[in-house]
């Protein structure tokens, strides 16, 4: 019983919303479109900012890999595992790899 007269209720209100004519002029509606694209705008770039961060974060966790791989090869004669990798990772810069 509590769903049919809810389902009623929200039936009223949306027939009841949808009666009133829209009242939008041409200059709220180009105002609007303005200021979507500007918050797209902000978006798109807040976007493109955070990818470049992160592209750059992992290309220099590439670098740093590759060149502890390299003085562990030279000082050890073989090559670190990723566990010794990670251990290091870890004690060096105070987080784990991505």
């Amino acid at each position: 019983m509590k769903h049919k007269l809810l389902a009623t209720a929200l039936a009223a209100t949306i027939s009841i919303g949808s009666l009133a004519p829209a009242l939008a002029d041409g200059a709220a509606s180009t105002r609007n479109i303005l200021l979507g694209g500007a918050a797209a705008a902000v978006l798109v770039t807040n976007y493109n900012h955070k990818k470049h961060a992160k592209q750059n974060e992992l290309k220099e966790q590439s670098r740093r890999q590759s060149s502890f791989r390299a003085w562990f090869y030279n000082k050890y004669g073989y090559y670190p595992t990723q566990a010794q990798y990670r251990q290091w990772y870890w004690r060096t810069y105070g987080q784990n790899p991505g």
